[in-house]
């Protein structure tokens, strides 16, 4: 073999393998109407706020579902490259950057659920402690509770399964905003099956986009936060989360 061809074969294989990696692996849990899987089709407000960042920096995603504490898994392994609308909280900061400004504020505050016919008080924070309390496995909620170790915590799969161990008597409450149970839950369901009870946490948290540390996209913070901030500027963020709320 020539050194002419043989360099030429060496050059193109350097070419191939320096190639950039277009693709935006996105891990996705059910919470609809934010991200669903409907007909095959992963749709919801999480997956069009995904795809306008991904055109604006002229990349694809492809959508991988994962229930909650399996994708904090694959961003932490760096398995999956981004997750969209997460709370801020020091054990996340450890392997995940978020771009510079929350998508939203989310001024909707935790309800806790218990059945219609729950005999006990539940108003302050304190009637929790002989509670069971379902949470999401690897969610996060607000800081005195996540931290609390005192009272007992159930780690469910997703919410479905929140709402059908409350009606069978296997948990007695779990929390979450009414935006992501009420399209779980029909109307007669609703009233004569599950009731929101008195106390709730009401505090504005931001909902950030966040890139795994070790993906090979977290050299391009920087630019998605810019990519975030066209998108927030032009109103298109804002668009879509209309669309959402339009939906409930």
């Amino acid at each position: 073999m020539g050194i002419s061809l043989l360099l030429a074969l060496l050059f193109s294989s350097f070419n191939v393998s320096a190639k950039p990696v277009t693709e935006i692996i996105v891990a996705t849990y059910i919470e609809p109407p934010f991200s669903d899987i409907i007909n095959g089709e992963f749709v919801g407000e999480n997956i069009d706020i995904a795809y306008a960042l991904a055109n604006i920096m002229n990349k694809k995603v492809r959508f991988t579902y994962c229930p909650a504490a399996r994708c904090f898994s694959l961003m932490q392994n760096g398995r999956a490259d981004m997750i969209i609308a997460v709370r801020k909280t020091v054990i996340r900061e450890q392997f995940l950057d978020y771009l510079a400004s929350p998508i939203k504020i989310q001024k909707q505050p935790l309800r806790f659920y218990i059945r219609a016919g729950h005999a006990e008080p539940l108003t302050t924070y304190d009637d929790l402690k002989p509670l069971r309390i379902g949470v999401l496995r690897g969610a996060s909620y607000f800081d005195r509770f996540d931290h609390d170790t005192e009272i007992n915590k159930i780690p469910l799969t997703n919410h479905k399964q929140l709402i059908d161990m409350l009606l069978k008597g296997r948990i007695d409450t779990f929390l979450e905003r009414e935006e992501s149970i009420a399209p779980l839950i029909d109307e007669s369901f609703n009233f004569k099956g599950i009731k929101v009870a008195e106390f709730s946490y009401n505090k504005s948290v931001g909902s950030y986009i966040a890139i795994a540390k070790k993906s090979i996209f977290s050299n391009e913070l920087g630019e998605f936060s810019e990519a975030l901030e066209a998108l927030q500027h032009n109103g298109e963020i804002k668009k879509i989360i209309r669309k959402t709320r339009n939906s409930l």
